[in-house]
């Protein structure tokens, strides 16, 4: 076959396949809160599964590579989640988070669908009611209960300040600048930057504000203090804390899959008027799809806290 007569229906192929994807994430997007449509496995998995198989299903008239099956399906995955921020559907962040796992799986359905082309070359039509396995994952997945997995990070960085320097700074961060932050991948993908942490006595008990761009807010009780060596405090999030558009839904912190426990500061004093700073958090995560939520989370988390190490040593050092 020409390279004409190829591309032309493979072309429209791919579209379709990427317009099955929207309109899967409107589906699912359009489930009750309760079926977790859009943090399912069948939208997870199922549908860019879907999508690289549609994809090498449209050139199943020539003479495919495996190359191609593994790679051409990254193109409609793609021109999927353009759509799905064209028309606004998803944000930066989850775009980021699920490029990866797309990736893989509409590779998965691309060999797969290469090898039932393969196997099966007389009755090759019978394949296209492959587009309705996200559906059927959906139905045989109701069963299938939220695992969740609490996890522990912890991070480190030496201080050319005093310890009583770096506590100031902790207990006061204000007006934070963008420049003081080191590159972070969380923020590169759109996770709003802090602008400010401040601690505050109360009757009830010392309050760590937070402040983050985009109208961010939240607060955290102090639950230890030893003074110039470790504070500990426990966040709590409400319905203000993350203003509409601030950040995807699906990964906003104290919600549903994902939560932060309790954050600690533990400074060591070093000779030479020296600190080592040590971040120590606990977070939470609740999804059918745990095997990859938690490395995500992982990643990001030390990103983040990797960010808030740069920018107290660069203060404290400053100072």
């Amino acid at each position: 076959m020409s390279e004409e007569k190829f591309l032309r229906p493979w072309m429209i192929w791919l579209i379709g396949g990427a317009a099955l994807g929207v309109l899967m994430r409107v589906l699912f997007g359009a489930l009750p809160s309760r079926v977790s449509g859009l943090m399912s496995i069948a939208f997870l998995v199922g549908t860019p599964t879907v999508v690289g198989a549609i994809t090498v299903y449209g050139a199943r008239h020539a003479s495919a590579s495996w190359a191609f099956a593994i790679f051409a399906p990254w193109g409609t995955v793609l021109l999927m989640l353009l759509g799905c921020a064209i028309t606004l559907l998803e944000g930066s962040i989850c775009i980021a988070l699920l490029t990866p796992l797309f990736l893989v799986c509409a590779s998965v359905g691309g060999v797969a669908m290469e090898c039932a082309l393969r196997a099966t070359k007389t009755h090759q039509s019978q394949l296209k009611a492959v587009a309705l396995l996200p559906l059927l994952i959906l139905v045989a997945e109701s069963g299938v209960d939220h695992r969740t997995q609490s996890r522990e990070l912890r991070s480190s960085i030496l201080i050319d300040a005093p310890p009583a320097t770096v506590w100031n700074e902790i207990l006061t961060a204000r007006a934070i600048q963008p420049a003081e932050l080191p590159f972070s991948l969380t923020h590169l993908i759109g996770v709003p930057r802090p602008v400010e942490g401040i601690n505050v006595p109360s009757p009830e008990g010392e309050v760590r504000y937070s402040k983050w761009e985009r109208g961010v807010n939240f607060r955290a009780a102090v639950t230890k203090r030893v003074e110039q060596q470790s504070i500990t405090w426990r966040y709590h999030f409400d319905e203000q804390s993350f203003p509409p558009g601030a950040m995807d839904e699906h990964v906003a912190i104290g919600g549903r899959y994902f939560d932060i426990g309790d954050t600690t500061f533990n400074l060591r004093p070093l000779p030479g008027e020296r600190t080592e700073l040590e971040i120590v958090a606990h977070y939470r995560v609740t999804t059918r799809i745990n095997f990859y939520a938690v490395p995500a989370a992982t990643i990001l988390g030390k990103d983040f806290m990797a960010t808030l190490l740069g920018f107290y040593k660069g203060r404290s050092e400053r100072s």
